[in-house]
């Protein structure tokens, strides 16, 4: 046990950067309920480590990576109201959005089952490990929106996940349910596995399929990707069948796709390629990469998970080394706080994120140099983001907008194009290389704001980001107080990182006990190994596979 965080540090050769809470593994598992301990940032030699008071220490990045982010750390200025009755206990068991949470919905994971026609290594939530088959009906769907609208104020985006969530056949009735409620933005979470072998095998039913996605309301596949190698090790995941996923959303008229790659130390090396095959494939509707450093959930011995896991500073320095896109490019969730409560109404929703979550950038694509072209050589970041921070705050509509907004407003014709003139001040490069201007882009954006604009943008710039996902081994309670993106699970509304952190407790908890039973459960137990054997059989033919024209484009820039 650590006495003292500050003795340890001295002792030691640390320097303590911040106290907080996390829990203690050692009291983790057979549904008991963690307890909570002190916990500290402490930092040496340019490496910042998580030390808890039982004395364990985890790796969290480098000295660089957490000066960056503190420059953008959320205060308690920064506090959202959660329509709630819910008075929190103090315990993990009892987390979800509650009295005392600070944030509120940017995203809302439903999950529409547990069925899946992969086995990843490194999964844990699919129905052969559960024992069980989850899979709510429509009526159940509804009423978790219904709870999350009321908590937020309004109906929040949402992403459809599992599972595999393609396996459902009533998907577009599920997206246009959710439009229907005001959803502004409903995003599916997919591998695109058995939707790459469906187009292979039936290209005009499979485009059709995806059409009534698209009619129906679905604005953005959100779909893994692991790397460019065909390889077990670092996990084959969809490397046969995401060419003909990807022709299958561009001919159904999805134009906007992230790729989400799960990142070990078994692909680590694969990311700039990950990054390439991005930009080579802009014209197929890729507008970004969301890289997810991986969680393990307790699931592996220490030793193995310190030879498997990464930290997001691992990520950027790839990036800089293949493309130059630095720490001084990246910015943490809350760098845009001020600036969306700036342009948006109440409810509206908020990023008062914990700096740890997630980290993101933009870059241009340069496609002639095969260059990536970071957002901070065309726009002072830096500089336009603590201008709009000093403009929030409990005086923000009164005595700010009045000096410093309004009288650009009465001559532009609104805040929003206002804001659009005062951002185009921060310009440092407004050609961009290929001859267009960046300051009517961005006009186009802040006036209008609308997905049109903002895919003009997205046809030049893609976006890179990151989202940390938490395990047991770094968990802070400071962090999941500021959640953003969360579970629905019936009457509650849970923190991304404890609903999957403690399965036990909470995941397969609410998903056991609201299981398919009977007939119903061998059927859907069944349809799914046969989608399992489907992906076999189809990488038997992998020789015919990456003989397509289809896949040799896909994959032409290596």
């Amino acid at each position: 046990m650590i006495e003292s965080f500050q003795k340890y540090a001295d002792e030691n050769g640390y320097e303590v950067l911040e106290i907080t809470k996390s829990v203690d593994e050692n009291t983790i598992g057979n549904g008991r309920i963690p307890e909570t301990i002190d916990a500290a940032y402490i930092e040496k030699d340019g490496t910042v480590y998580l030390l808890k008071k039982n004395g364990t220490i985890e790796r969290i990045g480098t000295k660089e990576y957490w000066d960056k982010i503190m420059k953008f750390k959320a205060t308690e200025e920064f506090v959202a109201k959660i329509n709630t009755n819910i008075k929190h206990k103090r315990d993990i068991a009892s987390c979800g959005l509650c009295n005392e949470h600070k944030n509120t919905t940017a995203l809302l994971n439903i999950v529409l089952t547990n069925r899946c026609d992969l086995r990843c290594w490194y999964c844990f939530f699919y129905e052969e490990k559960a024992g069980f088959v989850y899979e709510p009906s429509i009526e159940e769907i509804r009423e978790e929106l219904e709870v999350a609208k009321k908590m937020n104020g309004y109906t929040p985006p949402v992403q459809l996940t599992g599972g595999e969530p393609s396996l459902r056949d009533d998907l577009d009735v599920i997206i246009k349910m959710i439009k229907d409620m005001g959803s502004p933005h409903v995003q599916l979470n997919t591998n695109s596995v058995s939707l790459g072998i469906d187009y292979y095998e039936n290209k005009e039913k499979t485009v059709e399929k995806v059409k009534k996605w698209k009619e129906a309301g679905l604005n953005t596949i959100y779909t893994s990707f692991d790397g460019l190698t065909a390889d077990a090790k670092s996990n084959i995941k969809n490397h046969y069948e995401i060419p003909f996923a990807l022709e299958a959303y561009r001919e159904g008229g999805v134009r906007s796709i992230v790729l989400v790659p799960t990142v070990s130390q078994l692909n680590l090396h694969e990311t700039p390629d990950i990054a390439r095959f991005a930009m080579h494939n802009v014209d197929k509707g890729i507008k970004g990469v969301n890289f997810q450093p991986i969680s393990l959930v307790g699931y592996i011995k220490k030793g193995d998970r310190d030879k498997l896991r990464v930290v997001q500073s691992d990520i950027v320095d790839e990036m800089k080394k293949h493309f130059g896109v630095g720490m001084e490019a990246w910015y943490p969730v809350p760098a845009v706080a001020s600036l969306a409560d700036v342009i948006g109404n109440e409810p509206h929703v908020h990023f008062y994120n914990n700096e740890k979550c997630g980290i993101a950038t933009y870059a241009y694509v340069d496609r002639e140099r095969k260059k990536l072209i970071p957002i901070t050589e065309f726009i002072d970041v830096d500089r336009f983001l603590k201008e709009i921070d000093e403009m929030h705050g409990s005086k923000l509509k009164k005595a700010v907008f009045g000096a410093k907004l309004i009288p650009g407003a009465i001559v532009h014709g609104g805040i929003r194009k206002a804001l659009a003139k005062k951002l185009g001040t921060y310009i440092i490069q407004d050609e961009l290389p290929n001859g267009n201007k960046l300051s009517a882009i961005l006009d186009a954006i802040f006036e209008k704001g609308d997905y049109k604009s903002l895919g003009m943008f997205h046809n030049y710039f893609l976006f890179f980001g990151m989202m940390h996902f938490q395990d047991y081994y770094n968990y802070d309670v400071n962090r999941v107080q500021r959640c953003s993106i969360h579970y629905a699970a019936g009457r509650r509304i849970i923190p991304f990182c404890t609903y999957n952190v403690f399965p036990d407790i909470h995941r397969d908890r609410f998903l056991k006990i609201h299981r398919v039973k009977g007939e119903k459960e061998k059927e859907l137990q069944e349809k799914s190994r046969e989608a399992k054997e489907r992906v076999i059989k189809f990488r038997e033919k992998k020789d015919e596979i990456i003989s397509s024209p289809i896949y040799r484009e896909v994959y032409a820039f290596r």
